[in-house]
Parts: structure tokens; C-alpha cells; sequence
């Protein structure tokens, strides 16, 4: 993904999917991608590229669902939050 790497983003898993082993039993996922991102802004400056949005429509016309779930690493080496 080159506008994903040109806003500093990468790709951190790609993963094949599968039935969840907590959640509906009918709900199935082909695959799964984590990137990393160093910030909402150049995560939306990479989403509303010109040269990447031109090719969304083949991208969607693939895909029967999709989820995007932003999320916030904690700071510090523990895996849980401090409280």
C-alpha cells in the first residue's frame, strides 16, 4: 500500500480469518489487516488520497462487509492501563 507508507503508516498483520472462538457463530472473516498509523490526521490524509480513493470502487464491489476500528496503543511497557 504506497499512500498507506507515504503518510508513515504500515502494515503490521495480515492475517487469513475464521469463525470467531467468542462471538456469533454464524459471523465469518476471510481476512484481517492491523496497520499502524502515527496519528488519526495521517491516517485520514492517507483514507482521502486522490490516487487511493480511485480505485475504491473495485475494492468495495469485492467485499460483502468490512469493519475499520480505530484504535489507541497504551503508552508505557505494561499491557494493562494504569490506573
Amino acid at each position: 500500500l504506497p499512500f498507506l507508507e507515504a503518510t508513515g503508516g504500515s502494515i503490521m498483520l495480515l492475517g487469513e480469518g475464521g469463525q470467531y472462538l467468542i462471538g456469533p457463530q454464524e459471523e465469518r472473516w476471510d481476512l484481517a489487516m492491523l496497520i499502524r498509523q502515527n496519528s488519526l490526521q495521517d491516517f485520514m490524509a492517507f483514507s482521502s488520497n486522490a490516487d487511493y480513493l480511485a480505485g475504491m470502487g473495485h475494492r468495495t464491489a469485492a467485499l460483502e462487509d468490512s469493519r475499520l476500528l480505530p484504535l489507541v496503543e497504551y503508552a508505557g511497557s505494561s499491557i494493562l492501563p494504569q490506573e
